[in-house]
């Protein structure tokens, strides 16, 4: 069973109604498009190529981590103002949701220390991609139905475990350093746990508000316009001429 099934089929085996089932599967197929656009880019190939130099793919991985400690902290802060605009009834939600989010909070600090490790410590000014990715969820925050909030936020989750555990392979076939790559190696475990703490919720969510679906799959869509592809071939172009 290959990825893209596993994750279909495990949605199928909650007690939800099925209709909310089909919804959610909407949802997580279209993350899964955005991974199989990732797999089709030049850059995904590049990593993945014996050919490719350690040094080439160690600058990659840099440049990503340099990307998420300049949009993480905002996209970090968009999230707990949309939070904070859910329901005033779903107190639970609203504490589970923020509980999440503050364990994430810290992530930047992590992809900085790996960025170091790896002999860079300079962020400048934000890139223009992670520029868009830092609007575009603070126009989400104020502007969209809070409860869209858990759409961009599946992607985000669902999308890095999915890319990092694909990324382990190559952590163990070219021999990479584990120390300097923590935190891949973490998120492959760590947001495969959250995307399925979500799951519940947009499950529950849809079940308990008909329609609050339309809302996640524009949050969902406006967030995949910006990251993680325009995001990556920037950090690919940087590696790429720090290399040569």
């Amino acid at each position: 069973m290959n990825i893209y099934e596993s994750a279909r089929r495990s949605a199928a085996e909650l007690a939800y109604p099925k209709q909310s089932i089909q919804i959610f599967e909407s949802l997580n197929g279209r993350v899964l498009d955005v991974f199989q656009e990732i797999e089709a880019w030049d850059g995904w190939r590049l990593m993945h190529d014996p050919a490719t130099p350690r040094e080439t793919i160690l600058a990659v991985i840099r440049e990503i981590y340099r990307s998420v400690c300049w949009y993480q902290p905002h996209t970090t802060e968009a999230a707990f103002h949309m939070i904070g605009r859910l329901p005033k009834a779903e107190v639970r939600l609203m504490q589970a949701l923020a509980a999440h989010k503050a364990e994430e909070a810290e992530h930047g600090l992590w992809a900085r220390e790996d960025m170091a490790k790896l002999g860079e410590n300079d962020l400048a000014v934000s890139s223009p991609a992670t520029f868009a990715v830092s609007a575009v969820w603070w126009r989400i925050a104020f502007h969209e139905e809070p409860l869209g909030y858990l759409g961009a936020e599946y992607l985000y989750e669902q999308l890095t475990a999915i890319a990092t555990r694909e990324t382990l392979p190559l952590i163990e076939a070219r021999d990479l350093p584990e120390s300097e790559l923590r935190f891949v190696i973490e998120h492959a475990t760590e947001d495969a746990k959250h995307a399925t703490f979500l799951k519940h919720h947009i499950l529950d969510i849809v079940t308990r508000y008909p329609g609050s679906e339309i809302a996640m799959q524009r949050c969902l869509d406006y967030f995949r316009c910006v990251w993680p592809l325009p995001v990556w071939k920037e950090a690919v172009d940087r590696a790429t001429e720090s290399v040569r």
